[in-house]
């Protein structure tokens, strides 16, 4: 006798806009709260997630994505606690918090190299190393087990789950990231997973909805995925790091 499939849902929501997002400074760390606009764009997140199912509420510890998850969920009318997590804290901006990342020369200058730490902050390697521990201990099981997760935090925190997820290869020591991808304020994406493999992502607030990855009895679900998560990814233009 086949046993049943087990589907899950991983909802990654970005917080909504703050302050800092607006005049384009690094934000990091730094506790900064939500504009009004940005409860707005968090509310209507809410209604986007309506119909989808939620078991498990994480966010970061930073009030901007802890406040984006309360507003979401009131809005969608789900009665949940929400857990925070160190782990999902945004990368650490260190020198560059405060200073705009489009104009200031230093920032300009430092690029982003996938190893390489911000002064006194963190790498984006870093940032994938403990958002892929969280995902492994905390996340993963849940989605084996039928459970779907909504996570709220940050865009590099976003950013490395495409990586942990394996939308996005990881660079090598010493290889830029790429930052041509936008991850835009409160815009829900799910990732479906089926016996605790994603077969695929899509944003719920788009009507185009990527095709189903290839039969995971034929192919690795997971590289099908990648190819639909890079093509959804370059829709999204443009966005600083640690923002």
């Amino acid at each position: 006798m086949t046993s049943a499939k087990t589907n899950a849902k991983l909802v990654i929501l970005r917080h909504g806009q703050t302050a800092h997002n607006v005049k384009s400074l690094m934000t990091g760390q730094l506790d900064v709260p939500l504009t009004r606009q940005g409860e707005e764009q968090a509310r209507e997140a809410g209604i986007l997630l309506k119909g989808v199912r939620i078991d498990k509420v994480y966010s970061s510890t930073l009030s901007r994505a802890f406040n984006t998850a309360a507003l979401a969920l009131k809005s969608a009318g789900k009665d949940l606690q929400i857990e925070k997590r160190a782990e999902i804290i945004e990368g650490d901006t260190g020198d560059f918090t405060g200073r705009n990342h489009k104009t200031d020369p230093e920032i300009l200058a430092h690029g982003r190299i996938y190893d390489q730490p911000m002064p006194n902050g963190e790498s984006d390697r870093d940032v994938v190393t403990r958002v892929r521990a969280f995902f492994e201990a905390e996340v993963l099981p849940r989605l084996q087990r039928g459970e779907n997760v909504m996570v709220v935090a940050h865009s590099g925190v976003a950013r490395a789950f495409d990586i942990v997820l394996g939308v996005d290869p990881e660079p090598a020591a010493g290889q830029p990231r790429d930052s041509k991808r936008r991850v835009p304020n409160a815009a829900p994406a799910i990732y479906d997973y089926e016996d605790g493999v994603m077969t695929g992502f899509r944003y719920i607030e788009n009507p185009k909805t990527p095709p189903a990855a290839p039969d995971a009895a034929n192919q690795n679900a997971q590289h099908g995925a990648q190819k639909q998560g890079k093509d959804a990814l370059k829709r999204r233009g443009n966005q600083g790091p640690g923002l």
